[in-house]
């Protein structure tokens, strides 16, 4: 038996498995996709909507126009907590918890 046919008979019936795999991957998504969307939106409603979206720092030093090192205090003082505390860097915050802070902050001010 010739192994060099056999090697390329199992590299063509690969390419057209592959070939057919993909086709109905395709078919399948495109049947499927609102449902996928609707799905995947419904899960995650808030983050569409921007209630709970994570902020980065930046986006938090921004809307509060506090520094990288007041930020770091406010961290440490237990006013803002990150959602990933265990980083050394990258911090997320959810933007509820910031706008409350901001309501806290005018509270006090009044």
């Amino acid at each position: 038996m010739n192994t060099k046919n056999i090697s390329l008979f199992s590299k063509e019936f690969d390419e057209q498995l592959e070939k057919e795999v993909e086709r109905l991957v395709i078919k399948y998504l495109g049947k499927y996709r609102k449902k996928f969307i609707e799905d995947y939106i419904s899960r995650n409603f808030k983050k569409f909507m921007g209630e709970d979206r994570l902020l980065t720092s930046e986006e938090v030093m921004n809307m509060l126009q506090i520094s990288r090192q007041t930020l770091g205090r406010r961290m440490k003082d237990r006013v803002l907590i990150p959602v990933n505390p265990e980083a050394k860097r990258n911090y997320r915050f959810m933007k509820s918890d910031v706008i409350n802070y901001i309501n806290r902050k005018e509270l006090e001010n009044d």
